[in-house]
């Protein structure tokens, strides 16, 4: 039982960081380094909504484990966190440094924000594969 909150605090805590990593500025630019007409490199409306739906679902589930003080709520946080994940690590790749041979409006630099969503992203992951680790073995 001890386990099974650590992680549902873990998860919410998470969560609530992926929010603030959200409202940060998830990258930094000058438009003169932008192409005219181009797209902003920064996550898109629908990227945050994801984000923000997953991020939501997650700290749901956090929740839900406090309340009911089982881990089967909490290892769907895993597939939250993989989306997340996913999402920021597609951003980073497009964002880092020397892509600017290949696509001139990929000259930004990640900011704090979005580094700090990577990670709750993967603190996510983490949380719910141990929570259906806890499941799996109380079988």
């Amino acid at each position: 039982m001890a386990g099974n909150r650590a992680l549902a605090w873990a998860g919410a805590t998470a969560a609530v960081g992926g929010g603030v990593g959200l409202a940060l500025p998830s990258a930094h630019y000058l438009p003169a380094n932008l192409p005219l007409g181009g797209a902003e490199p920064d996550l898109d409306l629908g990227l945050r909504l994801v984000c923000a739906g997953a991020l939501a679902l997650a700290f749901a589930l956090a929740v839900l484990t406090l309340r009911q003080r089982r881990a089967e709520p909490l290892a769907f946080a895993s597939l939250t966190g993989i989306a997340v994940a996913g999402i920021l690590v597609h951003y980073l790749v497009i964002t880092i440094p020397g892509t600017n041979r290949l696509a001139p409006s990929a000259v930004v630099q990640p900011a704090a924000g979005a580094w700090v969503l990577l990670a709750s992203g993967l603190v996510l992951a983490a949380t719910g594969f141990a929570a259906a680790a806890n499941v799996q073995r109380a079988r």
